[in-house]
């Protein structure tokens, strides 16, 4: 069962979009439910000529053996926009079932094709999540996440922790 259904492009540029404004996840994402999951984006630009047919093969025998792997949620296939841009992206349970997945023989012979296909890519990390049925947020996903032994930093002032007041 595919958890993002409905998941779309907003627009032909989507490509060049932070992911979170990148698709319809308002709408889509109502059936993640509450949650934290590990996104890894894949930004591209194609060679001119490259072997489309070829690349869907790969890119298709990858998919399947992720789709099989614990912990996979989603995956993406973008289209290329007139400009040869695409984002693509896999969504996951966590990021150690990523990186265990990121090492079948499908995905190894597809990152393969890197040089011949791609003029450049990027890869993006990211941590998604939703609490109490907010929002999905976005953000990258080695950034330190505030502990309760670690105040969150109070983004007016750089470098000031937010402290709650002691109470009298």
């Amino acid at each position: 069962m595919d958890a993002l259904p409905d998941l779309r492009p907003v627009s032909e540029a989507y490509a060049s979009l932070p992911i979170g404004d990148a698709f319809n996840w308002e709408h889509a994402g109502r059936h993640l439910g509450d949650g934290e999951w590990y996104l890894v984006a894949f930004r591209s630009i194609r060679q001119p000529g490259a072997d489309e047919e070829r690349l869907n093969a790969y890119d298709e025998m990858a998919h399947q053996e992720a789709a099989g792997a614990p912990g996979f949620v989603h995956y993406f296939k973008g289209p290329v926009g007139p400009d040869g841009a695409c984002l693509s992206f896999c969504l996951w349970q966590s990021r150690a079932e990523a990186r265990t997945a990121a090492g079948g023989s499908a995905h190894v012979r597809a990152v393969g094709l890197l040089s011949e296909i791609y003029q450049q890519y990027a890869l993006e990390f990211l941590r998604v999540s939703r609490h109490a049925g907010g929002l999905l947020t976005f953000e990258d996903y080695d950034r330190p996440q505030p502990t309760l032994a670690e105040p969150p930093m109070d983004p007016r002032v750089p470098g000031l922790a937010v402290r709650p007041a002691p109470a009298f």
